[in-house]
Order: C-alpha cells, then sequence, then structure tokens
C-alpha cells in the first residue's frame, strides 16, 4: 500500500478532541444496568447507549448485527430491542453463559414460578459432606488442580452452600431457566469468596466477612428478574420477542455466519496483554469445570499474555512493526505478544470482511495504552490494518470514559494497573470509534 494512503488513515487520528455527546455524561448507573445490563458484573463492557446509538446510526431494522467479541452481549440485547438480528461470539465460556442470560428474555410469571421451586430447593438440597457435595473434587484424576483451587478460594462452608444452589439449580426443567440461574449463581462466586472485594485482579482477603452464598444467590436472583420483566416488556412493546440472537462460544476468526451477509458489526476487542479475563472469570471457571487449568484457560484468548505461541511476523501495518521494535529494545518477550495480538487481530478483521456485505460498516472500540514504556496505538494500528483489507474509514470518534469498569490508574513507565496512592497516570481515559465501511 502507497505510504500516502496509510499516512491519510493516521491523519484522521491528529487534532481530535474528545466529542461529548459519545461520553453519555447524563446517564446514571441505573440506567446503563436497564433491563438485563445488570445481570453480571463484567469488566471493560461498553454501555448499552454506546451500542444502541451505532446500530442506529449504521443499520436499518432486519438487518444482521455482528459482534466478534460479544463479551457479556451489550451489542446483541440493544440489536434485539432494536429489531435487528444478531449474531455474538466470545471464546470465554462465561462471557457466554452471561450473554445467553440476558439476551433470551423469560415470561415473568413463568420465571417467578421457577425461581419459587428453586428457593425451596435450595432450602431442601443439603449435603454434609463436602466431596460427595462436589463433583469437580470427585473426580480428583482430571480436576485436581481446579479442586485445589476452589479450596484456596472458598471455605468448606460456601461450598457446600454453592453446591445446594447448583444442585437445584439442575433440577429445573427448562434450559432458559437453568441458564438465568446459572448466570445468576457465577455473579454470586466473588461475594462470597475470599477474592477481595475491593480488586479486581486475583487477591485474597481471608478475614474477609463471607455471607451466605445461599442468601446472595436468591437476592440477586430477585434483581435479575426484575431486569427480566423490564426486557421482557421492552419486547412486547416493540414487537422484537420474536427477533433471532444467537450467543456463541468459539473464536472470532471462524464465525458461523454467510459471506456477505451482515450489514453492522459492532465490537471492542480485547486489549494487548493488559487485561486478563482468565484470571478474572476464574471463580466461574473453577466453579463450572470449564477448563483443565487456568493456563490452559488463558491460552485461548486474543490479547493473552505468557503465550506459547510465536508470531509469524505479518503485521499488516507500518506503525504495528515500528510498535514491536520499540518494545523488543526494552523485552523482546512482550515485543512478540504484541505481535501475536496485532497479527490474531489482523484475522478477526479479515473475518469481519468476509461477513460484512458491501457497504456495511465496522464500528470497532478500542482504546490505547503503554506496555514497556511504548505507548501501543492500538487504533491507529487497527486503521492501518483495516485499510490495507480494503475498508474506507469513514470516521474516528475519540470519547471520554467517564464510567467504563476497569482500573484507572497505573504505572506509566511499566503500563502495569497499580494503587491510585502509587500511580502516576490515569488508564484509558479515552477510546476511540473506529467506523470503517467495505
Amino acid at each position: 500500500m502507497a505510504t500516502s494512503r496509510l499516512n491519510s488513515v493516521l491523519d484522521a487520528f491528529e487534532g481530535l478532541t474528545p466529542d461529548p455527546s459519545w461520553a453519555f455524561l447524563e446517564l446514571t448507573q441505573k440506567q446503563t444496568a436497564y433491563a438485563t445490563h445488570g445481570y453480571h458484573r463484567y469488566p471493560a463492557k461498553f454501555i448499552p447507549q454506546l451500542a444502541a446509538r451505532l446500530i442506529q446510526s449504521y443499520s436499518r431494522e432486519g438487518e444482521l448485527v455482528v459482534d466478534p467479541f460479544m463479551g457479556s452481549g451489550t451489542t446483541l440485547v440493544e440489536a434485539k430491542l432494536l429489531r435487528r438480528p444478531s449474531v455474538g461470539a466470545d471464546i470465554n465460556p462465561v462471557a457466554h453463559l452471561i450473554a445467553q442470560a440476558k439476551t433470551q428474555a423469560i415470561e415473568p410469571e413463568r420465571l417467578a414460578h421457577a425461581l419459587s421451586i428453586l428457593a425451596e430447593q435450595i432450602a431442601t438440597s443439603y449435603q454434609p459432606n463436602l466431596f460427595t457435595a462436589l463433583p469437580t473434587l470427585q473426580s480428583k484424576t482430571r480436576h485436581e488442580c481446579w479442586g485445589e483451587r476452589l479450596l484456596y478460594w472458598f471455605s468448606e462452608a460456601t461450598l457446600r452452600q454453592l453446591a445446594q444452589i447448583h444442585r437445584a439449580i439442575d433440577s429445573l426443567d427448562v434450559s432458559a431457566e437453568r441458564i438465568f440461574a446459572y448466570c445468576a449463581l457465577s455473579h454470586t462466586l466473588k461475594s462470597v469468596s475470599y477474592w477481595h472485594d475491593r480488586s479486581v485482579k486475583p487477591m485474597r482477603k481471608l478475614d474477609k466477612r463471607i455471607p451466605d452464598a445461599r442468601v446472595v444467590f436468591l437476592r440477586h436472583l430477585k434483581r435479575m428478574a426484575r431486569g427480566n420483566r423490564e426486557f421482557w416488556n421492552l419486547q412486547v412493546q416493540r414487537n422484537a420477542l420474536t427477533v433471532p440472537t444467537t450467543p456463541l462460544c468459539t473464536d472470532a476468526r471462524q464465525l458461523p455466519v454467510e459471506d456477505g451477509s451482515a450489514s453492522l458489526i459492532v465490537t471492542s476487542p480485547p486489549y494487548v496483554t493488559s487485561y486478563e479475563y482468565a484470571d478474572l472469570h476464574q471463580l466461574s471457571v473453577l466453579w463450572f469445570g470449564w477448563a483443565g487449568d487456568l493456563r490452559e484457560f488463558r491460552e485461548r484468548f486474543i490479547g493473552r499474555s505468557n503465550g506459547v505461541h510465536e508470531p509469524r511476523g505479518e503485521l499488516h501495518s507500518r506503525l504495528a512493526t515500528q510498535i514491536v521494535e520499540q518494545i523488543a529494545e526494552t523485552s523482546p518477550r512482550k515485543a512478540r505478544e504484541v505481535a501475536l495480538y496485532f497479527e490474531e487481530m489482523y484475522d478477526c478483521f479479515r473475518e469481519m470482511r468476509r461477513m460484512l456485505k458491501r457497504g456495511g460498516h465496522a464500528c470497532i472500540v478500542i482504546g490505547n495504552t503503554r506496555l514497556c514504556g511504548v505507548e501501543v496505538q492500538n487504533a491507529q494500528v487497527f486503521a492501518e490494518q483495516l485499510e490495507t483489507l480494503g475498508f474506507t474509514l469513514e470516521r474516528v470518534i475519540l470519547r471520554e470514559i467517564p464510567s467504563k469498569i476497569l482500573p484507572r490508574t497505573r504505572d506509566k513507565a511499566t503500563g502495569k494497573f497499580a494503587k491510585t496512592a502509587e500511580a502516576d497516570a490515569i488508564a484509558y481515559p479515552v477510546e476511540y470509534i473506529l467506523v470503517a465501511r467495505l
């Protein structure tokens, strides 16, 4: 590609100032967690109003919307309410569980009946023997690591309570209601573990006061039921109950979506080596037995650190090459991780091109960060990569992040997140929205 064309792509970032209309500063936490959006904590998710605005701006009713990095399913929920069929994908089974629960409204009276039965089952399913109660601990040959980790994070009393809940959920007849309750159980795990409540990273607090898991679970279940009723009523009002929504647990580079069938992609990709979803979601992965061990689980993610895979060498971006070379001066290992990240993201963009119809748009929400003292310009690199695939960058929006669920402070030299008192920089104070047309 000609140097002048690449320069024109990067010129789109020069002199940008935040557009206050995209910050949604007027919204309260209750408004951004309306309907099913408050089902489960999830780091770094964008707010539903952002997804809704992009969907309304770049698609019409009935057109297919895809989110290759769906996370907790925000884009899919908003697409359904706006009467657009949608497909979402995430390699993380925790994300898949949450997205399944959030996108499937259950008739409120039917759900209320199922939850009353569930509460009765929890009250009568006590199992005094811990190893009888926990299937993961019974099969020690396969799950020995997980069993030890469960005992690392939870007291035996809490594990028995969680087993009661899980057994009761298993007895529910309807799949949608089981998924709904499993989502509530997953959300409950952090609150009843030794995980420090004020830390997003895995840190134990052994003197933490642990509440009864059954009480926490049932309380959250009621909150979710209120959200489900709101979601149901909104769909009835908008005649959206039959709009198809398909959340998948699969790789963003290989999606079962027909060529040229999507009108819009709205997504927020993972950040390079800066945020370990595998670590953050390990309690749910542990409990549900979704991986043999944490290292195996980490290896599934784009943006992972400490990976075993080597980059192939082609980044399809001059800027990406420069960034990798700068990081290599300090840390060759981190440089390889960044190179692999950009290679894998290019594969994702190629898959986006395959799915999109001509004239369709890809809206990508991403921020820049620092690693080993080097600014990693994710947004600019993505813009270059998209251009090599035949996309035209129509617009770049810079938005402030007032409420994104991320640690806000870090050490400027290392790029690592740090306690507020020790930090000298703000992490991700702004992010970019790239709007590219095929």
